[in-house]
């Protein structure tokens, strides 16, 4: 979303987008975003209005920055998740922690998305979120049919399995935005899906449906 047209980028010039960036969802957070004006983020930047529109056009260029190389993050780091390496079980608790990792450090543009997502309007540019949502049900959709086919898992309904590893991801990681200190965590997560995976791994030749 930059708005520099064949100028090779520098460490100063990337030093200032990520301070423009930074200043921005801070201040999308605490404020919302239609109540951030452009003043705002350029003074808590230290930059001056046209070095904004420079690097980003305008604010809706600096919100679509954030959402768009959030979700090029998300996305490289599910296919490094995503090793053919492993079992079934292994895979998903890999998956799990590594995406809640993830949420973790990523956490203030979580908290922005949330907002967003499930809030009042705030006059965003469109940008569906939900993608972000969408990629992990196919991933855990994924591994869990992959497990049914080779018989480490029992044939329960792949959809009822992939909505109980979600919820239990969704829980622990909205833990960590709704409360300080969060009551679960990472290690909590791998007990919760440990339980999980445990009531329906097969256990010798035969393996019936729960």
């Amino acid at each position: 979303m930059s708005g520099q047209s064949g100028k090779e980028e520098t460490s100063d010039d990337t030093a200032v987008r990520e301070r423009l960036l930074h200043e921005a969802l801070i201040l999308f957070n605490t404020k919302g975003y239609a109540a951030t004006s452009v003043r705002e983020i350029v003074a808590a930047a230290g930059v001056s209005k046209p070095t904004l529109y420079y690097y980003f056009a305008s604010k809706k260029g600096i919100y679509l920055e954030l959402m768009h190389s959030t979700m090029a993050t998300f996305q490289a780091a599910v296919e490094q998740l995503v090793v053919p390496q492993g079992t079934a079980r292994q895979r998903l608790l890999r998956f799990a922690t590594g995406v809640f990792d993830l949420f973790v450090e990523h956490i203030a543009v979580v908290r922005l998305i949330y907002a967003i997502y499930l809030g009042p309007p705030q006059e965003t540019p469109d940008f569906r979120h939900q993608q972000f949502y969408d990629l992990m049900l196919r991933v855990v959709s994924g591994l869990v049919e992959e497990g049914i086919s080779t018989g480490e898992f029992r044939p329960v309904p792949v959809d009822d399995l992939t909505w109980t590893i979600i919820s239990c991801m969704n829980t622990v990681m909205e833990e960590q935005l709704c409360n300080q200190p969060p009551r679960v965590d990472r290690a909590a997560l791998e007990r919760l899906l440990g339980l999980v995976l445990a009531g329906i791994s097969c256990r010798g030749a035969a393996c019936p449906a729960l």
